[in-house]
């Protein structure tokens, strides 16, 4: 009995009453396919017009933030998205942007706690949903606070921006952009996150707007299927946090904890929701940064 009492003492310990940060992230209906700029460009159109039932679509996935201060006890959810896709929609088709609507800029929309709330609901238990939760000390987690304090403050959740944008440079950010913001605040940046980037060449041949001055009808993009990411031509160099490689990264991880493997150099736990899976990462060692936000 008295083993049960200090487990169940452990997990309440470490859970309930612990600092933490989660990346709630959100895979497309069909899944966005980023092998070469036609399967891009497909897959994002089907998933843009795929049945959601009523739900938000998500259709390029989606990342929210919740930063959970038990210490002081302050709990928040946080996003960032576009305050009207048929901009997009404009850009791509009228103004022939082309790959270009990947960078450019659009009219933000900061999304907070009931409304986050109310849009996930729908997906608890579901395979598109999944979680990353990082155990924090409590002076990093009021780093985080502190930081997306500042960052509403100064209007950048007003902008909502193309995936090359930095939201540290108050360039605003795009959701993975502004997610992956807290964990480098809070210096929480592992080795193992750089699986969760895409990282392409995309040719400027298939990039209108103003980065190249040119029109690109989308009928140029679906008419090249073989085209492809490429250094061996005049291209713009993108490295972009991708929402459904996080999610890929958490459902093997889970996989792993769950079978009795580990995470080498990481104290891991996995929990499960349905379909949902998650993973719970002890980071309360790192040291908490000092100084400025923001990069000059």
């Amino acid at each position: 009995m008295s083993k049960l009492i200090g487990v169940f003492l452990f997990l309440f310990s470490t859970h309930l009453l612990a600092d933490s940060i989660s990346l709630h992230l959100f895979r497309s209906p069909l899944g966005i396919d980023w092998s070469n700029p036609w399967r891009m460009t497909i897959s994002t159109l089907k998933n843009s017009i795929a049945n959601t039932h009523g739900m938000r679509a998500y259709s390029i996935s989606h990342v929210f933030v919740e930063v959970k201060c038990d210490s002081i006890g302050t709990h928040i959810y946080r996003g960032q998205t576009s305050s009207d896709d048929s901009n997009e929609k404009e850009l791509l088709f009228k103004e022939k942007y082309g790959l270009g609507v990947m960078f450019h800029t659009y009219k933000g929309k900061f999304e907070k706690d009931e409304s986050i709330l109310k849009d996930m609901a729908p997906y608890e238990g579901s395979e598109r949903r999944g979680r990353f939760t990082a155990l924090v000390s409590p002076q990093t987690c009021q780093r985080m606070l502190q930081y997306v304090n500042e960052y509403e403050e100064r209007g950048y959740g007003n902008i909502y921006s193309g995936l090359q944008a930095d939201p540290l440079k108050g360039q605003g950010a795009g959701c993975s952009a502004f997610g992956m913001s807290f964990l480098r605040v809070g210096g929480l940046m592992e080795p193992f996150m750089e699986k969760w980037k895409s990282i392409i060449n995309v040719p400027k041949r298939f990039v209108g707007g103003p980065l190249t001055g040119n029109k690109v009808s989308i009928l140029k993009i679906l008419t090249h299927p073989a085209a492809q990411w490429s250094d061996k031509e005049a291209h713009i160099h993108l490295e972009a946090w991708n929402p459904e490689r996080m999610l890929k990264w958490v459902s093997e991880v889970h996989d792993l904890i769950t079978q009795g493997q580990a995470l080498p150099g990481y104290k891991v736990e996995s929990e499960t929701v349905g379909e949902s899976k998650s993973i719970i990462i002890d980071l309360t060692a790192r040291p908490t940064p000092s100084g400025a936000f923001w990069i000059n």
